[in-house]
């Protein structure tokens, strides 16, 4: 480790927010923000997803000291959106998984950042073995309860939707790759060695959730976690 390692910056953003801060969080969204957030047909997943878009915009813009509904994003050709136009300098993604949102900025590495929910009574010897590799389907299997293997296998889905995101491709492209050890291997595939380009690591979770930062480049990184809440300046 030295002076120079890079680190990612992880927030974790519940989707109780205080006061008025969803028409605020709302108002920063752009057109295509705010079609999709009124789309949705349940109020918990509308504002879940303004929540978080919202924060993603309030966190981006103080890293870069500009106003937040005045970011852009292109998406790349499996939907990763990027920073463009006048205001770029970071890398960032965002996850939610029920709610709970995690939100990932990194200085100019590509990064992906997913957040999972233990589903205890999900079959998950079955979802591993149609999923995974088969080392990583016997060590789900091998868990002494049906919530440990819950957990292993939530664990090891969010190492691989880290990784895929990180890169912007598909999740199938990461779903074979064996992530055991949390380090990106290539497995059977030729082309899966783009996968030897990424690290890929752990983070901490609220309780029942499991989460994982990928991040491009062979070299180490750290985490900071911290809780966004608007409109507490101190969670940025």
């Amino acid at each position: 480790m030295t002076g120079t390692q890079d680190t990612v910056r992880l927030w974790l953003v519940p989707d109780q927010q205080p006061g008025p801060a969803l028409a605020d969080l709302f108002a920063v969204l752009d057109p295509g923000e705010r079609l999709r957030a009124e789309g949705y047909r349940s109020a918990d997943d509308r504002r879940r997803f303004v929540v978080a878009h919202g924060a993603v915009r309030h966190i981006l813009a103080r890293r870069l000291g500009v106003a937040p509904e005045e970011l852009r994003w292109r998406h790349g050709p499996h939907g990763k959106p990027e920073l463009t136009g006048r205001h770029t300098g970071a890398e960032v993604n965002l996850s939610h998984s029920d709610t709970v949102a995690m939100v990932a900025v990194s200085a100019s590495r590509r990064v992906g950042v997913d957040v999972q929910r233990v589903l205890p009574r999900l079959d998950a010897t079955a979802m591993a073995e149609r999923y995974f590799p088969p080392q990583e389907a016997r060590f789900v299997r091998a868990a002494a309860n049906p919530a440990d293997r819950a957990d292993r296998f939530a664990r090891l889905w969010a190492r691989k939707e880290a990784l895929v995101k990180a890169h912007g491709g598909r999740l199938t492209q990461a779903l074979r790759i064996p992530l055991y050890d949390s380090d990106a291997g290539t497995g059977e595939h030729p082309e899966d060695a783009w996968a030897h380009d990424y690290r890929v690591t752990d983070v901490a979770a609220p309780p029942g959730y499991r989460a994982a930062v990928a991040l491009s480049g062979t070299e180490t990184f750290r985490v900071t976690l911290r809780r966004w809440t608007w409109p507490d300046p101190t969670t940025l």
